[in-house]
């Protein structure tokens, strides 16, 4: 039993998903796609690490046919995604169109679709012409696809993907290429292309489809290799003859099978493992990414353990202090107010030294307060009719008062 394989499982799962909500908000068809596959292949891989560790006992026909098919088409899948993103950006930096249309934007979806999907389905199907048997179980690795291995198989299962490989190293020389003739306004030209790059970004892409194609040419080839040594080609003569005994389940207990092939197996396992880590770590880091993870902290804390988060822009109001009389003792004392609070006082509680003297108006303005107070002037007095004589023309147009500025000394507060 190997404990470690689910546990690496699902940690790969949680790195590739991280950068997901911005990706698909940006409706990349080819990073969606190695995020899917990727994703799917961990959680696969995880489940049947579990349900077949120290086993070969057969749990589920219909998972295993799921499992099998889908280990062929991500193969493919994968170093599509790859060709895709090198051709786009070979594309954005080479000088045969100024600007990206809607309806380029359209057709490039559309062909990464039938690039991405379709092919990998398309694989997927044409499988079944050099299936030997139905699947195989393998000891601590669950399902796992088999191949009549021929010259049909080659060219099936094999050729895509190394074909597709060398179409991306093709692709991104090109677009480095264009990038040495015009790295001098590289930063200008992708931005008038309307193409949402950003130098850093585009160079994060190219460097991971780059190094995703080697690894996978690399260890693809090693495969091949292997597989040649261990199985010669054989003959695909009738479709009888290769699909005799179709239904048959092999099984391959640890015991009965010798330690390097376990090694072997084991390395071309972590094919996945290491793609996802190499995903996260050319676009788990990026600045989109640290926006999205401060959201989703704030998510955390706000829906999970129900903090009040207070916005960091929040002033945070002075106090100032204003003459108060103490009827117990006689004395003028001070107390501390908000400045919030200078709309919820009275004139006299502001202004006046002796609040008991409200009638005498000495306005002393105090040097804690910064604004302009509005007073508004007593009523007018008798008129005319009440007196029986003249009376005088009143302004009654309210008095504007402009007051010192507020000082940021302490002790001018307190004194």
């Amino acid at each position: 039993m190997r404990a470690e394989l689910p546990v690496i499982s699902f940690i790969c799962l949680i790195l590739v998903l991280l950068p997901l909500p911005w990706h698909w908000r940006a409706r990349n068809v080819a990073t969606l796609t190695m995020i899917v596959s990727l994703a799917i292949t961990n959680l696969f891989r995880g489940i049947n690490s579990i349900v077949w560790a120290g086993s070969v006992v057969v749990h589920s026909h219909v998972w295993c046919d799921i499992v099998a098919k889908w280990i062929i088409g991500v193969q493919v899948s994968l170093a599509a995604a790859s060709f895709c993103i090198a051709k786009h950006l070979e594309s954005v930096a080479s000088v045969r169109s100024t600007h990206t249309t809607r309806d380029d934007k359209r057709r490039r979806t559309i062909f990464e679709l039938v690039i991405c999907v379709g092919l990998p389905c398309l694989v997927m199907a044409l499988h079944y012409i050099v299936q030997g048997h139905r699947f195989d179980i393998l000891e601590d690795f669950g399902c796992a696809p088999t191949t009549y291995f021929s010259w049909p198989a080659l060219i099936i299962v094999y050729f895509p993907q190394i074909f597709l490989s060398l179409l991306t190293l093709g692709y991104a020389s090109v677009g480095f290429y264009w990038f040495l003739q015009r790295r001098a306004q590289f930063a200008e030209h992708l931005q008038s292309h309307n193409s949402g790059l950003t130098t850093g970004r585009y160079f994060r892409l190219m460097a991971f489809s780059v190094s995703v194609v080697l690894f996978y040419l690399a260890l693809g080839g090693y495969v091949i290799i292997i597989t040649i040594q261990d199985t010669p080609l054989r003959v695909w003569d009738t479709w009888a003859n290769v699909h005799s005994n179709w239904y048959r389940v092999a099984q391959f207990p640890r015991a009965l099978y010798p330690a390097f092939y376990w090694s072997r197996l084991l390395m071309t396992w972590y094919i996945i493992p290491i793609g996802s880590i190499l995903f996260f770590i050319f676009f788990g880091f990026g600045q989109e990414a640290r926006v999205e993870y401060g959201k989703m902290i704030l998510w955390f804390r706000t829906k999970v353990l129900r903090q009040t988060i207070r916005p960091s822009n929040e002033s945070v109001l002075p106090t100032f202090s204003v003459p108060y009389r103490n009827e117990s003792s006689g004395r003028v004392e001070r107390v501390v107010k908000l400045e919030d609070d200078i709309d919820m006082m009275s004139i006299d509680e502001k202004w006046d030294s002796r609040p008991d003297d409200a009638d005498n108006h000495s306005l002393a303005p105090s040097s804690s307060s910064s604004q302009t107070q509005v007073i508004t002037p007593p009523p007018p007095a008798a008129t005319q009719e009440d007196t029986g004589k003249p009376s005088q023309p009143r302004d009654s147009r309210p008095i504007s008062i402009q007051l010192p500025p507020y000082s940021n000394d302490p002790a001018s507060r307190t004194n």
